[in-house]
């Protein structure tokens, strides 16, 4: 990214499940990338605070859009990755853990914590 009047920050907001991409133009939000669902980006673009629109050169414009995709990318699991992470969370939707592994997980949580906080 030649222009240094651009910052791309990725970020992870209270109300978006995932984590996203944000560029600011000279401390003004331009544009958040997202990807709600893994690898499938959106883009959502501000308005400008003070003109109706913003205004840049075509291809720096797009190089900063694809900088701040593949940082954000960098986050998303890949779809093998992502498979096997649904196909793990349907395996414990109906998990009920037996009393023995309740006390093995009790157990190994008092131990971290007699490790970290003494």
């Amino acid at each position: 990214m030649k222009n240094t009047d651009f910052n791309i920050d990725i970020l992870e907001l209270p109300e978006r499940e995932n984590t996203v991409a944000e560029i600011d133009y000279k401390k003004h939000q331009w544009v958040e990338i997202s990807a709600e669902i893994p690898n499938k980006f959106s883009v959502q673009f501000y308005p400008h605070p003070e003109n109706g629109y913003w205004e840049f050169p075509y291809d720096e414009a797009m190089e900063v859009l694809e900088e701040a995709k593949k940082s954000l990318a960098k986050y998303q699991r890949t779809p093998e990755q992502q498979a096997a992470y649904e196909a793990r969370m349907k395996e414990l939707e109906n998990w009920n853990p037996t009393p023995e592994e309740t006390a093995e997980y009790e157990r190994k949580m008092e131990e971290q914590r007699k490790k970290y906080y003494g």
